[in-house]
């Protein structure tokens, strides 16, 4: 059977060959790829082996198989490049700030962030472009108030978070993408003199001998640049399964309101955004899922085949929307409390100020990000 790539969909749906793999075994053997001195690829899509593999930092590396220790440090700060004990200290660093009591005390500000948004959406009258006008300004400014971003640079900041991912030209990806990067090495420094609020100078007050300034603005920039596009993607996703099971949104809408925390779970089981964690390298011979693993083996796990295996259809009344959207182990997000917290606030909103809330054109016709099929490029709505 012809492995598929991990991350292939149909829009929001795993491409067929993946589910028949996920069915016929858990792991899946790759062609050894030029260059990898006879390493092999594994396809990881049993739940209970990515489990397994996810959790176990003994004999799973999440660190690129280099040899060259500056390629290796391109990116401090960034948790998922790191393994114990660097990943331990680091963790440690950013834990506090997203304590569900944290996270929680950003409700009223994500209200706000949320509501005026949406203004801003009905302001322009229909059909209107979702995704650039809510879906990308919203997980923005609330990531601006999480990390402790100055209310004067959020709207600049927010243009260059979308601009990174969404410009059609190269150079002003580039550019914007650059500019995050700047302004993450800036905000690092002036949170070392000032801490004021959020999760950097948080950092700085309660840890700030433990980190490097590269580590501080790698880890600022990490929740810029990955958080922010992972969120936008999230809500965009989701208001596009509401709209496309009108059944669902009339639960959420007028039915049952109280099944939001359910329905956030469920959309994030069903619609995966992250299809795949960083791949792992086996450190020591072993056998799993019935298969021998030699050390310098590379397994990457199917997120999204898993999540969808454990049931395809789409449904916010669900028991127990049991999914490991993200991840699990040691780099289980750090950002999923804020990521549940942004669909708890923001789904009810749209679903409350825009009942009749409809694609402006046809699903099949829907676009999506070249390289990212289960994020939406961009998207009209009408009401």
């Amino acid at each position: 059977m012809v492995v598929p790539l991990p991350h292939q969909r149909l829009g929001l749906d795993p491409v067929p060959e993946l589910i028949e793999l996920q069915k016929a075994g858990p792991l899946h053997e790759y062609d050894t790829e030029p260059g990898m001195d006879g390493r092999k690829q594994w396809l990881v899509t049993g739940y209970d082996e990515v489990r397994e593999i996810l959790s176990d930092a003994t004999r799973f590396s999440s660190m690129r198989p280099v040899d060259d220790e500056a390629e290796r440090a391109w990116l401090p700060g960034i948790l998922q490049a790191y393994d114990p004990p660097d990943h331990t200290r680091l963790r440690g660093t950013v834990t506090r700030a997203n304590t569900v009591r944290r996270i929680e005390s950003l409700r009223p500000g994500a209200e706000e962030i949320v509501e005026e948004c949406l203004d801003d959406l009905e302001s322009m009258g229909s059909p209107a472009d979702f995704v650039r006008n809510a879906a990308w300004p919203i997980p923005a400014l609330i990531a601006c108030d999480f990390l402790g971003v100055p209310r004067d640079d959020q709207a600049e900041l927010s243009r260059m978070f979308r601009e990174s991912r969404e410009s059609r030209l190269p150079r002003q990806r580039n550019l914007s993408g650059l500019g995050i990067v700047s302004y993450a090495q800036k905000l690092a420094a002036r949170k070392r003199h000032d801490p004021g609020e959020g999760m950097i100078g948080g950092i700085v007050r309660d840890h700030g001998d433990e980190v490097t300034d590269e580590e501080l603005a790698g880890l600022a920039e990490g929740i810029m640049i990955g958080a922010v596009e992972q969120m936008a993607s999230q809500l965009a996703i989701a208001v596009l399964l509401f709209v496309t099971h009108p059944a669902q949104m009339a639960l959420l809408l007028r039915e049952r309101p109280e099944l939001v925390n359910g329905a956030v779970e469920e959309v994030l089981r069903y619609a995966s955004i992250v299809e795949t964690p960083s791949p792992r390298t086996a450190l020591v011979d072993m056998r799993i899922g019935g298969r021998d693993i030699h050390a310098g083996d590379v397994l990457t796990c199917s997120i999204l085949a898993v999540n969808r295996a454990r049931g395809d259809r789409f449904d916010i009344t669900r028991e127990n929307p049991e999914h490991i959207a993200f991840g699990h182990g040691i780099h289980h997000c750090i950002g999923a409390p804020l990521t549940r917290l942004q669909l708890r606030v923001a789904l009810p909103a749209v679903v409350r100020r825009f009942p009749s809330l409809r694609l402006a054109v046809p699903e099949e016709e829907l676009r999506f990000k070249p390289g990212r099929p289960g994020t939406l490029r961009r998207g009209g709505a009408s009401r």
